[in-house]
């Protein structure tokens, strides 16, 4: 078990060296997700065909939704954690992760116990149209993703520990290898011809060993204990729970503007332009990866300093990161724009065609996006971003509700691209329009603990 980081500065690497490991760790997370993505569906397809495949999928993202009821409350605790934890206020980060754990078993035990009651009553065959998968076995595969989700809940305020006890990377690391360990659990079923059951108990089993393994490298970091209950904050949950909100909504936007793009998209011009906007939008929201990665890497940093009353510091470095960080995404953004064509036409086995121009337009929203995202991670590592989350939320409604008023107004690619296009136009002149204003706030003002309890002054 490890002491408590030093309040000295002697010996501590530069700030960009922070940022470079943790552009690493998260961007290796990023790299796990994305190959997850293509090694899979090949074993998948061969070892129960493309109907056992689709079963799968539709029965599997039912409880995979529970994941949302977190709320990003994991998130917005893991900022003032480290805020605290930067300013040494070790007590306070205690209260704020030790709720964070409570809310995330308590929402863990609830999922299941739900799960658990209500499942038996209900006739997934019919419900969900599935073929090759049985009631029997649907029941078992969705109480068994249940706990799987429940695991995955525990590792958010676990990840928090890692933050506070200035291990970012490490956290980032090991949630990484999370991922790829059901990649490779997959595979091993799958090659060993194991049927549906099988694979959802090993997930289970292997998110609950890893979670075990995640607190307990996590304990080695602190002396305080990562896995409790005692100094939990009612005041604390009530403080963090506006923020986690706002960090939810932002997945939420863009699902009205990919998938409801996706849908109107198919009413007015029917599968095959689907197919090539679908294709296209993929290769370009490469470029956001960009700036995920560096918003979760600044982040860390960005709560730390906070908590030690340097934004300015804060500010300066991330400005420049966003100016490198853009330049690159400009340089990427032209080579696609230049070889997408031919990537796209060979993608889909000369099935499917994009023009140079549908790429530009289509990629342009990915650009705004990391032109706003990286700054924004100023707001969010501080829990100051609802507004900008109420900004990014209604432009994306407000978009897709005047699409569907005029859906004749602009060709269809055109109008879907658009929609992409306006949210983050939007977001990004709101944040352009009030920054000046923002900086001169300090951050104490909006990240103050709580009243402290008295837990907190043992």
């Amino acid at each position: 078990m490890s002491s408590l980081p030093s309040s000295s500065n002697a010996r501590q690497p530069s700030l960009f060296s922070r940022f470079r490991l943790n552009a690493l760790s998260y961007g290796y997370a990023q790299l796990i997700t994305i190959l997850a993505q293509l090694v899979l569906v090949p074993f998948f397809v061969a070892s129960w065909g493309k109907t056992g495949y689709s079963d799968w999928l539709v029965l599997t993202g039912v409880p995979s939704l529970f994941i949302l009821l977190d709320l990003g409350v994991s998130q917005a605790s893991a900022n003032r954690a480290t805020i605290s934890a930067g300013a040494h206020d070790w007590s306070a980060a205690r209260v704020i992760l030790q709720t964070a754990f409570l809310f995330a078993l308590g929402l863990g035990v609830a999922v299941f116990a739900i799960t658990l009651a209500v499942t038996p009553w209900i006739d997934w065959v019919s419900l969900l149209k599935l073929h090759t998968i049985g009631n029997g076995e649907a029941r078992l595969i969705t109480l068994f993703m249940a706990l799987y989700v429940g695991f995955q809940f525990i590792g958010g305020p676990v990840d928090g520990w890692f933050r506070a006890m200035d291990h970012a990377p490490l956290g980032a690391f090991l949630i990484a290898n999370r991922r790829l360990a059901d990649v490779l659990i997959t595979i091993a079923v799958l090659l060993c011809g194991g049927g549906t059951v099988t694979l959802a108990a090993s997930m289970c089993a292997g998110a609950g060993v890893l979670a075990v393994v995640q607190v307990v490298i996590a304990n080695r970091y602190t002396p305080l204990p990562v896995v409790g209950y005692r100094h939990a904050s009612a005041a604390e949950f009530r403080a963090v729970l506006k923020p986690s909100l706002a960090y939810a909504s932002f997945p939420l936007s863009q699902a009205i503007t990919l998938q409801g793009g996706v849908q109107v998209l198919n009413q007015l011009a029917g599968p095959s332009v689907v197919v090539a906007y679908t294709m296209a939008r993929t290769l370009m929201r490469m470029i956001i990866q960009c700036g995920v990665v560096a918003n979760y890497a600044l982040k860390p940093e960005i709560s730390r300093l906070a908590g030690q009353d340097d934004m300015v510091r804060a500010r300066a470095f991330t400005r420049a990161a966003a100016i490198w960080i853009m330049a690159a995404c400009l340089l990427v953004y032209a080579l696609l724009v230049v070889a997408g064509p031919r990537f796209v036409d060979l993608w889909g086995h000369g099935a499917v065609q994009v023009s140079h121009g549908d790429l530009a337009l289509i990629g342009l929203h990915a650009l705004l996006n990391v032109a706003w995202f990286i700054p924004a991670a100023l707001l969010i590592a501080t829990n100051t971003h609802v507004a900008v989350a109420v900004v990014y939320a209604c432009a994306s409604s407000a978009a897709l509700a005047l699409w569907l008023l005029f859906p004749h107004a602009v060709p269809p690619t055109t109008g879907a691209a658009l929609l992409l296009l306006v949210p983050e136009t939007v977001v990004l002149l709101w944040l352009a329009a009030g920054l000046r204003d923002r900086r001169q706030e300090s951050p104490q003002t909006v990240i103050a603990p709580t009243a402290t309890p008295r837990c907190m002054e043992d």
